[in-house]
């Protein structure tokens, strides 16, 4: 399987991608603090990947272990995105909780297309919150 799949199947399922669809909620504004720009991460991710700006996904975004894990297909990392994003349907999604513990934080997100929640891990680096995994 291409490195760019695993990734695809993980946008998929956290109900990350672009094309038509609704423009998904600010859920961010339900927190507040370190719980709110949790939460802005992953709407930021979410946006971007509606944009398609596999750019600013993997310069803003992802942790960087996230990105070797994409390198390690032998694939640049926004080529793996663009890949992941092509294959991706359009969901809508909705931050239902977060946790921050020091530097690292979960969120749980709600899918409307799925029946179970996901969980999105990220790590604050350099003053900001990055995806570190997605899903599961």
């Amino acid at each position: 399987m291409p490195a760019s799949r695993p990734l695809a199947l993980l946008l998929a399922a956290a109900g990350l991608a672009t094309g038509c669809g609704s423009a998904g909620s600010n859920s961010s504004a339900d927190f507040t603090g370190a719980k709110e720009d949790v939460a802005k991460a992953v709407e930021d991710l979410e946006s971007a990947a509606r944009s398609s700006d596999e750019g600013k996904i993997c310069r803003d975004l992802l942790s960087s272990t996230l990105i070797d894990s994409l390198r390690s297909g032998g694939k640049s990392c926004t080529s793996a995105i663009s890949d992941a994003l092509d294959d991706a349907d359009t969901f809508d999604m909705t931050v239902k909780s977060v946790t921050v513990t020091g530097t690292t934080a979960t969120a749980v997100v709600d899918s409307k297309e799925k029946t179970a929640n996901d969980t999105f891990k990220l790590e604050k680096v350099g003053g900001r919150w990055k995806i570190a995994s997605l899903g599961g």
